[in-house]
């Protein structure tokens, strides 16, 4: 009989590559990976995976009983989400990841709701944006995951996965109180920036993306970026005391910050979404669905005192 445990080492094999990714991932030892690879092989008679340098390989046995793997591991998946399902209780825990303006607006307020209806749930949280996450929800190791996408950067849908855009919001420039676009009050053609420097995310992160993008398609120009941070704080710090220009989200709240001004964009309507994803058929977990449907009410909540934000796609 195959033990569905010794199965998820062998497709973390792999997916990862190596025993101390696949440890990493499952909480073992990389010494306890290797034990069960090898009780694996033993169970089916024939070797599964084979060394190549310092990664793992699977041999062609591997490849097709990792394939019938996915399969089984899924049905187990099922059976325990339907046996959670029938039982009615909310309980457990439910592991969330999602990006700074997501938890501040959206999560946060809906904590208190879920603690007070349900004692016995608990909300792993994590701040975080990094580019692994969709797959890291495929894999199981997070149960909601959510994610911000602009209207020029979409993200690809996935067959296993269920997306549900839950905010729309409006891109908009922040720029330092003394500049001189800031004098009239009213929106900017990007080309007009040309000559600032710009304050933005990472390299390789959706906000660098989306600057880049705006400012060639519809500025005509590639940005001077001088300030870099993932950070909205200290992008703020750089606008209104490096004299930067940035593009802000309308949920960052900007206008707020001592010496920055907020103007629209007059070329185009810029966008950004919060989009909620999950496992196809996750939300049978009673835990998952309370989580959410108060991620879908905090939204509902979040519109009505922002009303420059809409529900759902634009």
């Amino acid at each position: 009989m195959l033990d569905l445990g010794r199965l998820r080492v062998l497709r973390e094999a792999k997916l990862r590559g190596t025993l101390g990714a696949v440890a990493d991932a499952l909480g073992y030892t990389p010494s306890a990976v290797s034990q069960q690879l090898a009780q694996l092989q033993r169970d089916i008679g024939v070797p599964v995976v084979e060394r190549a340098g310092r990664r793992l390989r699977l041999t062609e046995a591997g490849e097709v009983l990792v394939e019938h793997a996915e399969a089984l591991l899924a049905r187990a998946e099922r059976a325990e989400e339907a046996a959670l399902a029938a039982s009615g209780r909310v309980a457990g825990a439910v592991r969330l990841v999602g990006f700074q303006t997501a938890l501040l607006h959206v999560l946060a307020p809906a904590l208190p709701r879920l603690a007070e209806a349900y004692p016995d749930l608990v909300v792993d949280v994590l701040d975080e944006e990094f580019h692994r996450v969709l797959q890291a929800l495929v894999l199981q190791e997070i149960d909601v995951v959510l994610t911000d996408e602009y209207s020029h950067l979409p993200r690809p849908r996935r067959p296993e996965l269920t997306s549900e855009v839950l905010v729309t919001e409006i891109m908009r420039v922040g720029m330092p109180e003394g500049h001189p676009l800031a004098e009239p009050g009213g929106p900017i053609r990007m080309a007009d920036l040309a000559g600032c420097p710009w304050a933005t995310g990472h390299v390789g992160t959706n906000h660098a993306d989306l600057l880049e993008r705006t400012c060639v398609e519809l500025g005509g120009f590639r940005p001077d970026v001088r300030f870099r941070s993932n950070d909205l704080m200290v992008i703020f710090a750089m606008v209104a005391q490096g004299g930067a220009v940035c593009l802000v989200p309308d949920l960052a709240l900007a206008e707020r910050e001592e010496g920055i001004v907020v103007r629209d964009v007059a070329d185009a309507p810029v966008d950004r979404r919060m989009v909620m994803w999950t496992r196809v058929g996750a939300e049978v977990r009673p835990s998952v669905d309370a989580v959410l449907r108060e991620l879908r009410r905090s939204a509902d909540q979040l519109v009505e005192r922002r009303p420059s934000c809409r529900r759902g796609a634009p």
